[in-house]
């Protein structure tokens, strides 16, 4: 369980650092997506903390 967390917030991590390097105006759709993906990600990192079954969507 504790790998796939480590997996979870590694990922998340690196969406942070593409989100802040992507802050180019064309690319505002790219970024809405990354964010919502960015957004998952840390519910479910928060869920698997907090000891709750995450809800897959």
């Amino acid at each position: 369980m504790n790998t796939h967390l480590d997996r979870l917030t590694k990922r998340h991590r690196r969406l942070d650092r593409l989100i802040d390097t992507s802050k180019a105006a064309g690319k505002q759709e790219d970024l809405k997506l990354l964010k919502r993906v960015r957004l998952r990600l840390r519910d479910e990192i928060a869920e698997l903390r907090n000891g709750k079954k995450p809800v897959m969507s």
